[in-house]
């Protein structure tokens, strides 16, 4: 673990602007991420605020794990009320700060525009893609120039972003690859399970599981679509499991979920749990034949990580990096949106008890590649090189 962060005497002061906390029941993976971030931050060492909504019986302000966290009323006015904030108690108040750039459906912060402090922006993927699949093209495509915009604002700014994969994304948006720094995402404690030594055992349930925020872009029906052509070549029935959480907006999708399994006969195979806690996703991953990723594009995929520390291999898309699902090693990758693939890659891994236990073996040796505290000790190393480098800067400025 690397020394505690002080300067001058005094700790250095860090300033997390973000979306939505750990606490947070519409939390995803990119706001584990950040939190995960500015706990191991405090644990270092550093004082820690982060800025971010409230919501339905949350606490205005309230201290978890030394990290101090500041809550502010609204969704689509927060970026004015955190600017509002910003100016009126917190500027020159820390040493740095980090902003979460795009995420969650809100407005962007645009922190660049105005912050005086050194600037780390964490921006989770290049999200053309996102748009494209969520929403209609009248939308999407002003969303997607305006994220082209954002990257020219923050083109100078030390980028953040949690895979290879995703740094080659927001390449193509503009930035220098020098610019952008790799921290992965990491396997939370709860998923740090003792496992027995030797070939992972095959006796589990028949399931698939697709597990995630149930958003359209995520493609979920992309696997119901699957199901059909898997019945028709297993040796054995199935169940696919789609789980995880759900805001009031996505009801009307998981309806159309369930249609469209009806529709194609399967609706006696595809079961639903939703806003399960983290004891029952693990739970499920423990059980599970295989995970399923078929999402256009992720920064991480942190489901990935967990299932293979679950001993459980995945067939992702060709969305998810290569630098978190090797081909062949810890999962199977087809094409995005190739139904036809996609259903022979599960079949694959339900029907042949060889693949799966090296598959299986091989995936919980790799989740270990990917602790918090590689990825805090990463983060702390580009916080004190920006710092320096600033230092440098005021000096020769001077």
């Amino acid at each position: 673990m690397l020394a505690k962060p002080i300067v001058g005497g005094f700790e250095l002061r860090v300033l997390f602007i973000v979306f939505r906390d750990f606490k947070n029941p519409s939390s995803v993976g990119g706001d584990y991420y950040l939190w995960e971030l500015a706990r191991g931050l405090s644990q270092l060492g550093y004082e820690v605020t982060l800025l971010c909504s409230d919501f339905e019986g949350s606490k205005q302000s309230e201290i978890i794990d030394g990290v101090s966290i500041v809550r502010l009323t609204g969704t689509w006015i927060l970026p004015l009320r955190i600017f509002n904030k910003y100016f009126k108690r917190m500027k020159g108040n820390f040493d740095i700060i980090v902003e979460e750039v795009i995420g969650g459906q809100r407005l962007p912060f645009l922190c660049t525009v105005y912050v005086k402090e050194p600037l780390v922006a964490v921006w989770h993927q290049r999200h053309y893609r996102i748009f494209r699949e969520e929403y209609p093209p009248p939308l999407a495509i002003p969303l997607a120039l305006l994220e082209l915009f954002q990257a020219r604002l923050y083109r100078n700014r030390t980028i953040v972003t949690p895979s290879k994969g995703a740094k080659k994304q927001l390449e193509v948006l503009g930035f220098k690859s020098n610019a952008i720094n790799v921290v992965y995402d990491g396997v939370g404690e709860e998923f740090c399970i003792a496992r027995p030594r030797g070939l992972p055992s095959i006796e589990r349930e028949n399931l698939i599981v697709w597990l995630g925020k149930l958003r359209k872009y995520k493609r979920p029906d992309h696997v119901i679509m699957a199901l059909p052509e898997i019945l028709r070549n297993t040796k054995q029935t199935c169940t696919l499991i789609i789980a995880g959480k759900i805001s009031e907006i996505d009801f009307d999708y998981v309806d159309s979920l369930r249609n469209l399994a009806k529709r194609l006969g399967v609706e006696d195979h595809v079961r639903f749990r939703l806003n399960i806690s983290e004891s029952e996703k693990m739970e499920l991953l423990t059980k599970a034949r295989v995970l399923v990723q078929p999402s256009p594009v992720e920064g991480f995929s942190v489901v990935v990580i967990e299932a293979n520390n679950c001993g459980t291999p995945v067939v992702a898309s060709s969305g998810v990096p290569k630098d978190v699902i090797i081909e062949n090693f810890n999962g199977l990758v087809y094409p995005f949106g190739d139904i036809e693939a996609l259903s022979k890659a599960l079949a694959e891994l339900l029907n042949n008890n060889q693949l799966w236990k090296r598959l299986s073996q091989n995936s919980f040796s790799w989740a270990q590649n990917f602790t918090w505290e590689k990825s805090v000790n990463t983060f702390n190393v580009i916080i004190r090189k920006l710092l320096s480098l600033e230092a440098d800067k005021s000096v020769k400025e001077a």
